[in-house]
């Protein structure tokens, strides 16, 4: 008599299944052929629709259902690993297609609302604020540069209060002056170039001096000294071009042996006593002695020395007030500066009288 079936629930079709091969159950009924048919008739089997025999002599294996559930199974597992594998396939491509089309979207939207970190935003308004402090200086260097150049900025501005009296020195670079206009500026005085060693002559000295007689501005003249030759016969041709000089002011002579004796120095000796000689003729001739133009080195060498005690002293500094041991009467503090009424509208060279307007009237002849 058969036993009451009894339902199990449906097999899990998603989990791999496990059956015994033919030698492998062989083997196991060898082994347990002795077994008491008590604990055989206890033992349960499944029928093909899942349902379960207590007997289990009643339930018997046949090749043909062997053979058809694991062809069935591997159908299945066939089946189920290539609709994996379109899947696996199909996924992919969506799934690449899918990741790049999301790169390419969060890329566009992390690019729209990006954030710059704040430590960036610092380093950049740090390197905006020293460009901009860069391109201040430049600016500040260009314009000081330009104001030097016209003369507007020098390293020497003393005050006109300080030093009321002060002029221009003319050459024939100026070309055609209009004296009238020109000695109504802000000028007290003005000293023309007049004749250079024993025989040059300044090209326009006759039409400066005739222009400056009637402009009635004090005037004096200036003679460019070569201590390679005399200093008696450079005083002679001074004063046969310059003639008599009743009312100007005193005669100058510029000291200056320029840039080739800068780098061979005289015979500072014989510079002396040619030069003494010049200053000498002069005396005899206009009753004083000429004032004696000179850098720091003709200073320190020759002018300085006990010979030359009579005659004031025109001292050269452009960059700085002459030092408190010279002995000066006027000072050449610039050579870069500008007036109107001439015609080259080159620079002019400065000088300016260590005095008041009541001293000042001492240097005319």
């Amino acid at each position: 008599m058969k036993r009451k079936k009894q339902s199990l629930p449906e097999p899990n079709n998603n989990e791999n299944s496990f059956r015994l091969s033919d030698e492998a159950r062989a083997e196991i009924d060898n082994e347990y052929a002795d077994v008491s048919e008590e604990y055989l008739a206890s033992l349960v089997y499944p029928d093909e629709d899942g349902d379960i025999y207590d007997d289990a002599e009643e339930y018997e294996y046949t090749d043909e259902e062997d053979s058809d559930e694991d062809t069935d199974e591997e159908d299945e597992f066939g089946e189920d690993e290539d609709e994996t594998d379109d899947e696996d396939a199909d996924g992919d491509d969506t799934d690449e297609e899918d990741t790049d089309d999301e790169d390419t979207d969060g890329g566009d939207a992390d690019e729209a609302d990006e954030v710059i970190p704040y430590g960036r935003k610092r380093h950049i308004l740090r390197k905006l604020i020293i460009a901009v402090i860069i391109l201040c200086f430049a600016v500040m260097f260009f314009d000081i540069c330009v104001l030097f150049y016209t003369g507007q900025l020098w390293f020497n501005q003393p005050r006109k209060r300080d030093y009321p009296v002060r002029g221009p020195v003319i050459t024939e670079k100026l070309g055609e002056i209009g004296w009238t206009p020109f000695s109504r500026q802000n000028i007290q005085m003005c000293y023309i170039r007049a004749t250079k060693s024993t025989a040059y002559e300044d090209e326009r000295f006759s039409e400066n001096k005739d222009g400056s007689r009637r402009s009635r501005l004090p005037t004096g003249m200036i003679h460019i000294f070569d201590p390679d030759h005399s200093g008696k016969e450079q005083a002679e041709h001074f004063i046969e071009v310059c003639g008599k000089m009743k009312g100007r002011l005193r005669p100058a002579v510029d000291c200056d042996p320029g840039i080739f004796r800068t780098v061979i120095p005289p015979d500072y000796d014989k510079f002396t006593n040619e030069l003494r000689d010049f200053c000498d003729r002069i005396k005899e001739e206009y009753g004083c002695t000429p004032i004696i133009k000179c850098s720091s080195r003709i200073y320190n060498n020759v002018a300085q020395r006990d010979t030359f005690e009579d005659c004031p002293i025109w001292y050269i500094s452009e960059y700085s007030k002459p030092p408190d041991d010279v002995r000066w009467d006027f000072w050449g503090y610039s050579s870069r500066v500008k007036f109107d009424y001439y015609e080259s509208k080159d620079f002019l060279e400065m000088v300016l009288f260590n005095g008041d307007e009541k001293q000042f009237k001492k240097m005319y002849i």
